[in-house]
């Protein structure tokens, strides 16, 4: 199968803490990718270090066949890959539209002199940017909000906005950082239909997710971590049946993870 996404004995510390010990783990093309396990994991180390938040110890992090590792996020971005963020990213007093734009920033052409003077190449980007701009805010059912600031939409429409936002500039990879935390179970479900429909696109996306119907419903491979290594790596339905994983979240009952069992086949 064709990997997006190749991370390498990946190994972090802060001070004597081990946040990540030798782990490995791929990524589809074109499918989702979950990463899963209790707090203090190693789950948000992993995808810092993907990302360009954090430089790694040791290993490596490859991106559609190149070395990721320690790139800074604007060239990662330029190189297809964007993510959100656990604690929302929006700036409230720009519109919901300027907050998609923004998202296309690592992409633009035009220059320092192009913008001060409103050259005509300048101008036709900056049309550009904003009718993509739209037509995501469209495609994720927020084009009707697109004027208003982005600070009073609820939390569930700006979690959206930054999904929207890291779609914008048509990346290869997508990294998700606990997209549905503090989404109620509507807002969770809809949520989950953008995810699969944003997959229906060919768009790659690697998620890290503590709500677990979420994961069995939209991911094609799961991953599990725990105090910083894989102890699992599979379908959802090869995960929640894993001796290891059943042990590390349920203390070795033989039940299905959190009740998902038919989750996984929805």
């Amino acid at each position: 199968m064709d990997d997006i996404l190749a991370v390498e004995n990946l190994s972090l510390s802060f001070g004597g803490l081990q946040a990540l010990d030798g782990v490995s783990f791929s990524a589809p093309r074109g499918l989702v990718t979950a990463i899963i396990g209790p707090n203090g994991a190693g789950k948000t180390s992993a995808i810092n270090c993907m990302s360009g938040v954090y430089r790694p110890q040791g290993g490596r992090v490859m991106l559609d066949g190149r070395q990721a590792s320690g790139a800074p996020q604007h060239v990662l971005a330029r190189r297809g890959l964007t993510r959100t963020f656990q604690n929302l990213q929006v700036f409230a007093n720009l519109s919901v539209l300027e907050n998609v734009m923004v998202g296309l920033h690592a992409v633009t052409k035009s220059g320092f002199l192009g913008a001060m003077f409103r050259l005509p190449g300048h101008r036709a980007e900056e049309r550009a940017i904003r009718e993509r701009a739209l037509e995501m805010l469209d495609f994720i059912g927020l084009a009707e909000l697109s004027g208003q600031p982005a600070g009073q939409l609820s939390y569930g429409d700006r979690k959206r906005v930054e999904l929207a936002r890291a779609l914008v500039g048509r990346p290869k990879l997508v990294l998700l950082d606990e997209p549905v935390a503090g989404l109620n179970p509507a807002e969770t479900e809809e949520m989950g239909s953008i995810l699969l429909k944003v997959r229906g696109t060919g768009v790659s996306l690697l998620l890290v997710e503590h709500d677990m119907a979420l994961v069995m419903r939209v991911s094609d491979k799961v991953v599990v971590l725990h105090f910083g290594r894989k102890i699992a790596e599979g379908t959802p339905h090869e995960i929640q049946n894993h001796p290891e994983v059943i042990a590390t979240y349920l203390g070795g009952r033989e039940e299905p993870i959190n009740g998902v069992a038919e989750a996984a086949h929805a």
